[in-house]
């Protein structure tokens, strides 16, 4: 038995069985060698780095990223493994944190919204009149050809473009 081994016993844990919860990172990767998959075809699938998953496994938690990017990787790695990741997640609550209101209070959302707000540029007013007389000019052609049935237009309209 290696030094790191003996020193962090998540490293040589035996795959738990399907109704006992997974709580210790070696866990994952005890799962993983029974189903005889390496660490790239594990990263391949949840689509984290094969750095990620080695890290996750070794229990080097320091080595991760913190937070919601943490509890992402947690929650894909137990999808994979079926089964469940509360436990697990519970474990690690010191190095995820606490989540408070999910995607809404995440700080690319709020970055987004303010991108997205209207811009009142004085260049702005000019494009809404130039679009709006290009409209017009566009109607009055379409009646002047005939091509707008003579019912639908007022008289004062037909009147004024003839």
């Amino acid at each position: 038995m290696s030094e790191s081994e003996a020193v962090n016993p998540l490293l040589r844990e035996s795959p738990p069985s399907p109704a006992e919860p997974v709580t210790a990172p070696g866990s994952l990767r005890a799962l993983r060698l029974a189903r005889s998959w390496s660490v790239d075809d594990v990263a391949v699938r949840i689509k984290y780095t094969a750095r990620q998953v080695d890290a996750l496994e070794s229990g080097r938690l320091e080595d991760l990223p913190r937070g919601l990017a943490l509890r992402g990787l947690v929650r894909s790695y137990a999808r994979l493994m079926s089964v469940d990741s509360a436990a697990l997640e519970a474990s690690l609550a010191q190095y995820i944190g606490p989540v408070k209101g999910g995607i809404a209070q995440h700080t690319s959302i709020r970055a987004l919204t303010t991108a997205h707000d209207v811009d009142r540029r004085p260049g702005s007013a000019g494009w809404l009149v130039l679009i709006l007389l290009v409209v017009v000019a566009a109607c009055a052609v379409a009646i002047w050809q005939g091509l707008i049935p003579a019912g639908l237009v007022p008289e004062w309209l037909r009147s004024a473009l003839r």
